[in-house]
């Protein structure tokens, strides 16, 4: 489903309010994002306005799972 995911770059890190930028592919389409405390907050274009809601659920998901296992290691 997406063809490339990655986080670009930690904001204001190791402070209270870090926050993680974020890229994706999905069908040729560049999106991006901030996640934190999991949540996402989609930067323009938005995927919503561009995509189904159920391909919109099933990206917010895969990010939610790159997201935690990253975060992990």
């Amino acid at each position: 489903m997406l063809t490339y995911f990655n986080i670009e770059k930690t904001l204001f890190k190791s402070q209270f309010s870090e926050r993680y930028q974020f890229v994706l592919n999905y069908k040729g389409k560049d999106f991006k994002g901030l996640y934190h405390n999991g949540e996402i907050m989609w930067f323009n274009p938005q995927p919503l306005n561009s995509l189904k809601e159920k391909h919109f659920d099933k990206i917010e998901s895969q990010v939610h799972k790159k997201m935690k296992a990253q975060l992990l290691h």
